[in-house]
């Protein structure tokens, strides 16, 4: 019975740390995928602040 409980609870540690990294894993692909998280959807020059009159 000793060995049954040691067993489920390292189990249980193994799950606990499968779902964490899953859960570090998804929040990244969320904030990579946001809009506006990145300069390259922005293109330059496009504002009237940016724009220089010569």
């Amino acid at each position: 019975m000793t060995y049954l409980s040691g067993l489920l609870g390292l189990l249980a540690i193994a799950m606990l740390v499968a779902l964490a990294a899953l859960t570090v894993r998804h929040d990244r692909a969320i904030r990579r995928d946001a809009p506006g998280s990145s300069a390259e959807g922005h293109p330059q020059g496009t504002s009237l602040m940016s724009r220089h009159e010569s």
